[in-house]
């Protein structure tokens, strides 16, 4: 199991409870950046983290590659890969580093796709949701055989209605 979150904006509260309901059953828990934190906080021990644009400490990367699940990530936040205006130079950067997933944030606003085989996914602000669900969240991520089976949850780890997916894994 993958749990990504993004865009917490100073909340760090909102990483501790994440982190502390999932540190001993997820494979990986990773954030999408614009944390607002510094690089040095403990928070981030079991956590991957990339800067985003609000986070102003270098010592964070603006991407990772990571391997959990038998499965390579391409981890950024999505500024710098013009996730505003389409998907396509985040999967030209993921298959750069073989990867058949890429986590993004930048947007606060849940995406789930299989773009040119790369499943492309944004879990949503934990701090400053935008667009259709008004909902602070983040999503887990359980890799099968032959799917990836999304699951958007609340603040109270709760499934959203609506924001629940089995996309087939290519």
């Amino acid at each position: 199991m993958i749990i990504v979150m993004s865009d917490s904006h100073g909340e760090r509260d909102v990483i501790k409870a994440i982190k502390a309901t999932y540190e001993t059953s997820a494979s990986v828990i990773i954030h999408c950046g614009d944390s607002e934190l510094p690089a040095s906080d403990d928070i981030w021990q079991g956590i991957s983290v990339v800067k985003g644009n609000c986070d102003f400490d270098d010592d964070f990367s603006e991407t990772a590659v990571l391997n959990a699940d038998n499965q390579r990530f391409f981890v950024t936040h999505g500024h710098l890969f013009g996730v505003n205006w389409g998907l396509s130079d985040l999967v030209a950067a993921a298959h750069q580093k073989a990867a058949k997933i890429a986590f993004f944030g930048h947007l606060h606003t849940p995406i789930a796709t299989v773009e040119d085989g790369v499943l492309c996914l944004n879990p949503g602000s934990v701090a400053q949701p935008r667009g259709q669900y008004n909902i602070k969240m983040y999503a887990k991520i359980d890799i099968t055989q032959t799917h990836y089976k999304i699951s958007y949850r609340d603040l109270q780890h709760q499934e959203i209605p609506n924001l629940q997916f089995e996309l087939l894994r290519a």
